[in-house]
């Protein structure tokens, strides 16, 4: 009487698209070795986050990443509770450059 008729055909969603960042052909790619010391951290320069075992990243800018890490550090991977992480800079080059 109530709920879904029985012979209705269920939908399966479609496929999802793969988000640009793990793609390819992204622009704005972490770039050369890991940052080791962390006082070396430029201001305005946008770095990256990654565990090695699940690939989660998180971004954030110059001293911004500095506390993020340490926390990660601490507690391990958000995604996997790893403690392995890298910190790399972002290569911001393909960026449109203001006028």
């Amino acid at each position: 009487m109530f709920g879904k008729k029985k012979n209705e055909a269920v939908e399966k969603p479609a496929e999802k698209p793969t988000p640009a960042y793990l793609r390819e052909d992204y622009s704005y790619k972490a770039i050369g070795d890991a940052v080791i010391n962390l006082d070396n951290l430029e201001s305005g320069v946008l770095y990256e986050i990654k565990c090695s075992q699940c690939e989660m990243s998180i971004r954030s800018q110059g001293q911004n990443i500095k506390s993020t890490y340490e926390i990660l550090k601490e507690n391990g991977c958000i995604g996997c509770g790893n403690k392995d992480l890298v910190i790399k800079k972002v290569d911001m080059s393909a960026a449109k450059k203001e006028k």
